[in-house]
């Protein structure tokens, strides 16, 4: 079972390195450094009028800190078939998932490095953490989650089931706590550490492997994966399920008498499309969120533009979405001027987007001219994306 575990890891880094290598391409690192850089000088020219010693900092650090715990779910890397071929040896399981658990616990492990590493100057000089009670948390936030890898191995057995969400609260809270008083780690850090022995000898106690919850968890994983690496190219092994949201049917028109089709099934596939909605509620949190880092109006303007830009890039492949759609074929809908439909179909969601993004700039920037400039700046660039860009590429790919 240990090997079959290391075959499957291996065939899992490899499908993962080859989107890796296509998410991370050369304009996605460019616009990591850009927002990395735009961070860091936020962070550190706010330490230099940052007051000290506040009641909430170090309730804050823990709650950053807290952050990865999030990551990582337990990857087990079964399969359907499992269900037949792999229903004896409910026993081995132990022995299967046990190189699992160490390569999940790989991407927190990272995560809690990089963070507690960015944090320090904040912990140790605002927050007033000694260094050694400092990196002493980091290892107990490490140890929390290697017990909460533990806990999900054990909600795979028949039995009882912990609620991870209920876990990931608890830990919230004692973390917070813990951090108040250094004598306070210390014992959380006993706690975790009697915990994480006393899962070991419950689980090697169990027996009776829960296999339909097991492959259900797994496809739910794959699928979340999946749908991150969809954010930058097309996933085959993404399974996409479109269903009605009937509180977004408003934006439909309510006849159908006077509407185009083209332009009615691209709203449609838009709206009830996990993939193209997901998509542009994401890219717009996230236009918002690098906003509110920076609290800066040219490093927002810039960034954002960019978050426009990538948007209309992603929403582009909905032309080519109804083609292999026998119905679509066969029913009598002109097909010519598809492409200006889908550019008229966008319009609406790229100016939301410009005006979710505006409005987050008036509560979240300082109030001045500039600001205001900078929105009038981020329309004209929407609307060149609109007009210019979009029926460019749509009249290369021969749309």
């Amino acid at each position: 079972m240990r090997k079959l575990a290391q075959n499957r890891l291996q065939d899992n880094l490899r499908q993962s390195l080859k989107y890796l290598m296509l998410v991370f391409n050369d304009f996605f690192i460019l616009a990591l450094i850009f927002l990395f850089g735009a961070l860091m000088y936020w962070y550190a020219q706010s330490m230099k009028t940052m007051p000290q010693g506040r009641w909430f900092y170090r309730p804050l650090v823990a709650v950053l800190l807290w952050l990865p715990l999030l990551t990582g779910n337990l990857v087990t890397l079964l399969q359907e078939a499992d269900l037949q071929f792999l229903l004896p040896q409910d026993e081995q399981m132990g022995q299967y998932l046990t190189p699992l658990i160490k390569y999940s616990m790989v991407l927190p492990t990272l995560l809690i490095a990089l963070l507690a590493g960015i944090l320090f100057p904040f912990a140790t000089l605002k927050a007033g953490l000694a260094p050694a009670n400092y990196l002493l948390f980091a290892v107990t936030i490490w140890l929390a989650k290697f017990l909460q890898l533990k806990i999900t191995q054990q909600n795979l057995y028949f039995g009882r089931k912990f609620s991870l969400v209920l876990v990931n609260l608890v830990l919230l809270v004692v973390l917070s706590l813990a951090i108040l008083q250094p004598v306070l780690i210390w014992v959380l850090l006993v706690l975790l550490v009697v915990g994480i022995i006393a899962m070991h000898f419950i689980l090697k106690r169990k027996t009776l492997f829960d296999w339909r919850y097991a492959v259900a968890q797994e496809e739910k994983r794959k699928n979340r994966v999946y749908t991150a690496f969809s954010m930058f190219t097309d996933v085959k092994e993404k399974q996409v399920t479109i269903k009605r949201r009937k509180y977004l049917d408003f934006l439909l028109p309510r006849s159908l008498a006077k509407e185009n089709p083209n332009r009615f099934l691209y709203r449609r596939s838009l709206l009830r499309n996990p993939e193209n909605l997901n998509l542009l509620v994401r890219m717009t949190a996230f236009a918002v969120l690098i906003s509110w880092l920076v609290q800066n109006w040219a490093w927002a303007l810039g960034l954002s533009c960019l978050v426009i830009f990538l948007t209309a890039y992603q929403l582009l492949p909905m032309a080519d979405e109804f083609d292999d759609n026998i119905m679509y074929r066969v029913a009598p809908i002109t097909r010519k001027d598809r492409g200006r439909d889908l550019i008229v179909a966008l319009s609406v969601p790229m100016l939301l987007q410009w005006l979710i993004i505006s409005v987050s700039w008036l509560l979240l920037l300082p109030l001045n001219l500039q600001l205001w400039e900078a929105i009038g700046l981020l329309i004209c660039f929407s609307i060149l994306v609109v007009q210019l860009y979009l029926p460019y590429k749509i009249k290369k790919r021969k749309i």
